[in-house]
């Protein structure tokens, strides 16, 4: 009876250091994992400011989505906090690529070249323009994609199975990203006709607004990283040409269409190889 008692009393007494030690492990195992998203954003200070300010812009974007329907003062103010935010990631990021500011000539066509100079140039567009869907999309996406690729990449370095339902979210988005891109070069393109239409309606806050984001949007055509903003041109050129050779189609639309089409294409710009090849 004594030999029996004994062993019971052990098996518990083991059992209760084994519950004991899992349940000290948990917790450590959870801190070593907040060390390491600390370390992770450490190592490159530059990178963790830019995905604050975006993670900040994307949170705003949706924000000012859900806003605009029913509370106009906090979409505003949402728009705004997105613009900034996305500016200021994009003033990172220019720097992050170019190095210090040099006053040389080579150093301003590199300028022009950076995509992050040409969000740079939007936000400050749109910074105190009326509050608009499609312009706001387009900051809120592009924040949304890069936020996603470095949390992505910082959680990588955590095992912990309580981040493994984040991951696989992030994984989606990362997967439908040459989708997003998509749609925000799409978004890119209509924006000129809604600043058009803004500034005869007179929901335009400056004249310059339309003339600066037509230079904004000749750059992003011209985009040596990006090129879909010029497959989302052509791929609408394809799509408007098989409308206007319908039989159902009037004659003066497709007459009409067509010469605006062909100025559209007058006014592009070279791309950058077209340019070299010059």
């Amino acid at each position: 009876h004594y030999y029996i008692t004994n062993n019971l009393s052990n098996s518990i007494m083991s059992g209760e250091q084994t519950t004991t030690q899992t349940e000290t492990e948990q917790p450590a195992s959870g801190g070593n994992d907040f060390s390491v998203i600390k370390n992770h954003m450490m190592r490159d200070g530059k990178a963790s400011i830019m995905f604050l300010a975006r993670s900040f812009a994307a949170i705003n974007g949706f924000t000012f989505a859900i806003a605009s329907f029913f509370n106009p003062v906090l979409a505003y103010a949402c728009f705004q906090r997105l613009m900034f935010a996305f500016g200021l990631a994009s003033v990172i990021r220019l720097s992050q690529r170019l190095g210090p500011v040099q006053f040389t000539k080579q150093y301003m066509i590199s300028v022009v070249l950076e995509d992050s100079a040409h969000y740079m140039l939007f936000a400050c567009n749109f910074y105190a323009h009326k509050t608009t869907t499609v312009i706001g999309v387009i900051p809120t996406l592009y924040c949304l994609l890069q936020a996603t690729a470095f949390l992505l990449a910082m959680l990588q370095e955590c095992h912990n199975p309580t981040w493994d339902i984040l991951k696989r979210q992030l994984n989606k988005v990362k997967e439908n990203q040459q989708q997003l891109l998509r749609v925000v070069a799409s978004a890119e393109i209509f924006v000129m006709p809604v600043v058009i239409i803004q500034l005869f309606t007179g929901q335009c806050g400056s004249i310059l607004t339309p003339l600066v984001y037509y230079q904004f949007l000749m750059l992003r055509y011209m985009s040596r990283r990006n090129p879909y903003v010029r497959n989302a041109f052509t791929e609408l050129k394809m799509a408007i040409n098989q409308l206007l050779y319908k039989p159902a189609c009037p004659g003066i639309i497709r007459t009409v269409i067509t010469k605006v089409m062909g100025l559209i294409e007058k006014l592009s710009p070279m791309t950058y190889e077209q340019a070299q090849a010059s």
